[in-house]
């Protein structure tokens, strides 16, 4: 959903700089503002893991900077099935810097996804920009390495602390490059602050407080994976609200990419409970939600 709403943003006249600062501003004060009010301990917990944090903060600026950008290039549906091809790169990533083992079926599900992606680029290219193609795959991978490095710093940080420091650390670099470049413009129309609303409140806070109501009732690995349908509907939306002409014919392939990862964890045998005391050991194929 989110790259519609940006979408929707851009035709009021609004920059990706000042879009971004004003949605990590405005959702990093209701953030600190929850975790005050309920007495969290955000200033222990963050010393404790302030290096990841800040790398979380840099990482999560550049992934949806790249993605912000992309979407004033190319559809939001090609953008969103672009940034999808990021779980072969977190297995990548998950097998030389965590030496996990990759199951047999984990890669065989990986493979066919990445086809799928591979046929939406290959049909596109003759009328897709290169450079929004690009920004999305950077965003892709920007995103790999936020999950990488999130699943270790979510062994000693709890989420809400760890994305409202990530949020902050964002929120500054994105003001900071706005004054310094002269990016930030508020001379946008009115009616732009819908859907600026739209992405704090539905695709910032509710999004995330809904991932973690998902982990406590069906744990993080299929809280994970159902996360992972979100390109389903940027598709069918973005043909509603813009007709976008490539979506309808190719809807199919992330379909397919979709039920292949459900196809993926549900084919493997049961897990026992004690596993998912700590981060997911499979967590190649899933996705931290932020």
């Amino acid at each position: 959903m989110i790259p519609i709403f940006a979408l929707l943003a851009y035709r009021g006249g609004i920059n990706v700089v000042t879009l971004l600062a004003i949605r990590f501003v405005l959702s990093g004060l209701v953030l600190f503002g929850y975790l005050l009010a309920r007495g969290r301990r955000v200033l222990a917990q963050a010393a404790a893991a302030l290096p990841g944090l800040l790398g979380l903060g840099l990482c999560y600026t550049l992934q949806s900077g790249f993605y912000f950008s992309a979407v004033r290039y190319i559809s939001a549906s090609l953008a969103s099935i672009l940034l999808y091809s990021y779980p072969a790169l977190v297995c990548l990533l998950a097998f030389l810097v965590e030496k996990e083992r990759l199951a047999a079926r984990t890669l065989l599900a990986l493979a066919v996804s990445l086809l799928g992606v591979i046929l939406v680029l290959g049909s596109s290219l003759g009328t897709a920009h290169p450079a929004g193609v690009g920004l999305a795959l950077g965003a892709a991978v920007v995103y790999s390495l936020y999950i990488t490095l999130a699943n270790r710093v979510l062994r000693d940080v709890e989420p809400v602390v760890a994305m409202a420091v990530v949020t902050l650390v964002t929120s500054a670099l994105y003001v900071g490059l706005g004054l310094v470049a002269g990016g930030l413009s508020f001379a946008f129309a009115p009616a732009t602050w819908l859907p600026i609303a739209l992405i704090i409140v539905v695709s910032t806070l509710l999004a995330i407080l809904a991932f973690f109501r998902g982990l406590g009732i069906l744990g993080s690995s299929t809280a994970s994976i159902v996360s992972m349908t979100e390109p389903l509907f940027t598709i069918g939306i973005s043909v509603l609200l813009f007709g976008t002409g490539w979506a309808g014919s190719r809807s199919w392939e992330a379909c397919w990419s979709s039920v292949v990862r459900w196809w993926s964890r549900y084919s493997a045998p049961p897990r026992s409970p004690a596993l998912d005391a700590g981060p997911p050991p499979g967590y190649c194929i899933n996705t931290i939600h932020t």
